[in-house]
């Protein structure tokens, strides 16, 4: 038996699925997303749905995102730090 557990090579970083779940909710083309939404829009391509809920939870930690119910939106500071570094400010 290995000591060490074995990590598939398709497993992708929570700080890579935190910007993808940004990158979506930060686009006007579909609002508000629902965290199941977001876990099928992303663990579809990126990996494990678990992912997607704990890269949620991080963000609404760290004040970048509302939870509301099913519903996820980003907050008024995320969205003015978008639009700060697209230089629409």
């Amino acid at each position: 038996m290995h000591a060490e557990p074995t990590h598939c090579p398709c497993e992708v970083p929570i700080a890579e699925t935190r910007r993808v779940v940004m990158m979506l909710l930060l686009s006007d083309e579909h609002s508000p997303w629902s965290a199941a939404e977001l876990q099928r829009e992303i663990a579809g391509v990126r990996g494990d749905p678990i992912d997607v809920l704990d890269a949620i939870n991080d963000l609404h930690g760290a004040g970048l995102v509302n939870v509301c119910g099913e519903f996820v939106t980003p907050t008024r500071a995320a969205r003015y730090s978008d639009a700060l570094h697209l230089g629409a400010i």
